[in-house]
C-alpha cells in the first residue's frame, strides 16, 4: 500500500515520477501505488487557540485515513511582531504529537522562553525527535492520526498573536512491505 493517490502537476520518465497537485514529489510505481514525498501544510493558530494549546491542541495537518502515516520531517512556526506572551513558565514548550495531547511525540521541542514572550517577530524551527534538541530518535508512526502543535505543559496567560505554522511531511503506508 501507498500513499493515497494525487494527481501530477508534471512529470518526467512516463508519469514515473512527478510533482504532486499540492507539491511534493510523487513516484508512481509500476503496481499503480503511488508514494508522496517532501509536501507541506501551512496552518494558523490563534491568540485564542495558543492561549488553550495545552488543553486544546491544534491539528496542522489532517489525518489521511486507514493506513496512511504523516511522518513529520520539520516544523517552522512564526509569530509576527506584536505584544509578548506572558505567564510562560519552565516546561511549557511546543511540540508536535499525534492525534491528541496524550499522543506520540512527532517533534523536537520548540523552547517558548525567547521566542513567544517577544514583542519582535519570531521565528523557530523543529525537525524529527532526535534532531536538534532532543536525545530520543525514534517514534512510532500512527496510522489515520492529525498531527497536532501541543503545549507540553500549563497554559500560557496573556497574549495576542497568532502563530503561524508549516509542516513539511512525507506520507507512508503502515504496516509496509518491501
Amino acid at each position: 500500500m501507498a500513499a493515497p493517490p494525487v494527481q501530477n502537476r508534471t512529470s518526467i520518465y512516463g508519469k514515473r515520477f512527478g510533482i504532486a497537485d499540492k507539491g511534493g514529489l510523487v513516484f508512481n510505481h509500476l503496481n499503480g501505488a503511488q508514494t508522496l514525498l517532501g509536501t507541506f501544510k501551512a496552518t494558523t493558530v490563534t491568540s485564542a487557540q495558543l492561549l488553550a494549546l495545552n488543553a486544546t491542541p491544534q491539528t496542522v495537518v489532517p489525518a489521511l485515513g486507514a493506513g496512511f502515516a504523516i511522518i513529520p520531517l520539520r516544523v517552522a512556526i512564526s509569530k509576527p511582531a506584536g505584544t509578548a506572551y506572558a505567564g510562560i513558565a519552565s516546561g511549557e514548550d511546543l511540540v508536535l504529537k499525534y492525534t491528541n495531547g496524550s499522543g506520540a511525540q512527532c517533534s523536537s521541542v520548540i523552547e517558548t522562553t525567547g521566542f513567544l514572550d517577544q514583542t519582535t517577530a519570531q521565528t523557530r524551527m523543529a525537525g524529527m525527535p532526535g534532531s536538534v534538541t532532543t536525545t530520543a530518535g525514534d517514534y512510532a508512526p500512527v496510522a489515520n492520526a492529525d498531527v497536532v502543535l501541543h503545549l507540553l505543559s500549563g497554559e500560557i496567560t496573556t497574549g495576542d498573536s497568532p502563530l503561524y505554522v508549516r509542516v513539511w511531511y512525507d506520507i507512508i503506508a503502515v504496516p509496509f512491505t518491501v
